[in-house]
Protein backbone atom coordinates (compact mmCIF):
# COMPACT_ATOMS: atom_id res chain seq x y z
CA UNK A 1 0.00 0.00 0.00
CA UNK A 2 1.50 3.05 -0.87
CA UNK A 3 2.17 5.67 1.62
CA UNK A 4 0.08 9.25 1.92
CA UNK A 5 2.20 11.50 0.09
CA UNK A 6 1.89 15.21 2.33
CA UNK A 7 2.90 18.64 1.23
CA UNK A 8 5.37 19.35 4.10
CA UNK A 9 6.47 23.10 5.14
CA UNK A 10 9.39 23.90 3.85
CA UNK A 11 11.83 27.20 4.16
CA UNK A 12 11.66 26.92 0.10
CA UNK A 13 8.40 26.01 -0.37
CA UNK A 14 7.17 29.14 1.63
CA UNK A 15 9.71 31.32 0.02
CA UNK A 16 7.72 29.92 -3.48
CA UNK A 17 4.41 31.11 -2.03
CA UNK A 18 5.63 34.27 -1.17
CA UNK A 19 7.19 34.64 -4.69
CA UNK A 20 3.44 33.41 -6.17
CA UNK A 21 1.77 36.04 -4.38
CA UNK A 22 4.17 38.73 -5.16
CA UNK A 23 3.57 37.96 -8.60
CA UNK A 24 0.53 37.96 -8.41
CA UNK A 25 0.14 41.63 -7.08
CA UNK A 26 2.06 43.03 -9.43
CA UNK A 27 0.85 41.02 -12.44
CA UNK A 28 -2.89 42.45 -11.35
CA UNK A 29 -1.35 46.54 -10.70
CA UNK A 30 0.10 45.98 -14.13
CA UNK A 31 -2.84 44.63 -15.96
CA UNK A 32 -4.67 48.00 -14.30
CA UNK A 33 -2.01 50.24 -15.22
CA UNK A 34 -2.19 48.89 -19.04
CA UNK A 35 -5.93 48.54 -18.73
CA UNK A 36 -7.99 45.19 -20.06
CA UNK A 37 -11.10 46.89 -21.46
CA UNK A 38 -10.66 45.25 -24.79
CA UNK A 39 -6.40 45.18 -24.39
CA UNK A 40 -4.79 41.94 -24.96
CA UNK A 41 -1.57 42.85 -23.12
CA UNK A 42 -3.76 43.93 -19.85
CA UNK A 43 -6.01 40.67 -19.92
CA UNK A 44 -3.21 38.38 -21.06
CA UNK A 45 -1.77 40.36 -17.51
CA UNK A 46 -4.92 39.73 -15.51
CA UNK A 47 -4.33 35.87 -16.63
CA UNK A 48 -1.18 35.58 -15.47
CA UNK A 49 -1.77 36.91 -12.28
CA UNK A 50 -4.77 34.39 -11.84
CA UNK A 51 -2.42 31.57 -12.39
CA UNK A 52 -0.17 32.77 -9.99
CA UNK A 53 -2.87 32.71 -7.78
CA UNK A 54 -3.65 29.43 -8.08
CA UNK A 55 0.18 28.50 -7.80
CA UNK A 56 0.45 29.80 -4.97
CA UNK A 57 -1.97 27.31 -3.51
CA UNK A 58 -1.20 24.25 -5.66
CA UNK A 59 2.51 24.00 -5.95
CA UNK A 60 3.57 22.49 -3.28
CA UNK A 61 1.30 19.50 -4.03
CA UNK A 62 2.78 16.30 -5.09
CA UNK A 63 -0.31 13.92 -5.29
CA UNK A 64 -3.01 13.84 -8.70
CA UNK A 65 -6.52 13.17 -6.48
CA UNK A 66 -5.55 16.82 -5.12
CA UNK A 67 -5.01 18.04 -8.35
CA UNK A 68 -8.02 16.54 -9.79
CA UNK A 69 -10.39 17.73 -6.97
CA UNK A 70 -9.35 21.39 -7.80
CA UNK A 71 -10.06 20.13 -11.37
CA UNK A 72 -13.17 19.35 -11.10
CA UNK A 73 -13.68 22.55 -8.11
CA UNK A 74 -13.09 24.58 -10.70
CA UNK A 75 -15.95 23.30 -13.30
CA UNK A 76 -18.41 23.57 -10.56
CA UNK A 77 -17.02 26.77 -9.19
CA UNK A 78 -17.34 28.25 -12.78
CA UNK A 79 -20.96 27.59 -12.59
CA UNK A 80 -21.47 28.74 -9.31
CA UNK A 81 -19.60 31.94 -9.96
CA UNK A 82 -21.69 33.34 -13.22
CA UNK A 83 -24.62 32.47 -11.36
CA UNK A 84 -23.44 34.42 -8.14
CA UNK A 85 -22.38 37.04 -10.44
CA UNK A 86 -25.89 37.26 -12.52
CA UNK A 87 -27.76 37.31 -9.51
CA UNK A 88 -25.94 40.11 -7.96
CA UNK A 89 -26.29 42.43 -11.14
CA UNK A 90 -30.10 41.60 -11.49
CA UNK A 91 -30.29 42.44 -7.63
CA UNK A 92 -28.33 45.82 -8.03
CA UNK A 93 -29.92 46.83 -11.09
CA UNK A 94 -33.40 45.99 -9.04
CA UNK A 95 -32.43 48.16 -6.18
CA UNK A 96 -30.68 50.76 -7.45
CA UNK A 97 -33.07 53.02 -5.03
CA UNK A 98 -31.11 52.19 -2.27
CA UNK A 99 -27.36 53.48 -3.40
CA UNK A 100 -25.74 50.95 -0.38
CA UNK A 101 -26.99 48.13 -1.00
CA UNK A 102 -26.97 48.06 -5.03
CA UNK A 103 -22.88 49.05 -4.34
CA UNK A 104 -22.59 45.72 -2.59
CA UNK A 105 -24.54 43.93 -4.35
CA UNK A 106 -22.18 45.16 -7.78
CA UNK A 107 -18.82 44.23 -5.50
CA UNK A 108 -20.18 40.40 -5.53
CA UNK A 109 -20.96 40.83 -9.08
CA UNK A 110 -17.78 41.61 -10.06
CA UNK A 111 -16.00 39.56 -7.62
CA UNK A 112 -18.06 36.54 -8.94
CA UNK A 113 -17.15 37.38 -12.56
CA UNK A 114 -13.23 37.84 -12.26
CA UNK A 115 -13.64 34.44 -10.16
CA UNK A 116 -15.92 32.67 -13.29
CA UNK A 117 -13.55 34.70 -15.69
CA UNK A 118 -10.62 34.63 -14.55
CA UNK A 119 -9.68 32.55 -11.56
CA UNK A 120 -11.66 29.37 -12.93
CA UNK A 121 -10.37 28.59 -16.00
CA UNK A 122 -6.86 29.11 -14.55
CA UNK A 123 -7.50 26.33 -11.55
CA UNK A 124 -8.67 24.20 -13.88
CA UNK A 125 -5.35 24.27 -16.39
CA UNK A 126 -3.44 23.94 -13.25
CA UNK A 127 -5.58 21.14 -12.10
CA UNK A 128 -5.95 19.47 -15.12
CA UNK A 129 -1.92 19.42 -15.92
CA UNK A 130 -0.81 18.63 -12.14
CA UNK A 131 -2.64 15.79 -12.45
CA UNK A 132 -1.03 14.72 -15.52
CA UNK A 133 2.41 15.33 -14.52
CA UNK A 134 1.76 14.11 -10.85
CA UNK A 135 0.54 10.77 -12.13
CA UNK A 136 2.89 10.15 -14.78
CA UNK A 137 5.42 10.40 -12.11
CA UNK A 138 3.82 8.25 -9.91
CA UNK A 139 3.83 5.81 -12.71
CA UNK A 140 7.70 6.19 -13.12
CA UNK A 141 8.68 5.69 -10.09
CA UNK A 142 5.84 2.43 -9.84
CA UNK A 143 7.81 1.07 -13.00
Amino acid sequence: MPEKQEATPRRGSRKSTAFFLIATGILTLAALVVGVSDNPPGIALLYSAGLMSVLAIAHRWRQPRRFGILFLGAIVSFFIMAMLHNFAEVGADRISHLPGLAVVLSGISVIGFVAAVIVCPMAGAVGAVGMVATAGRQLRKGA
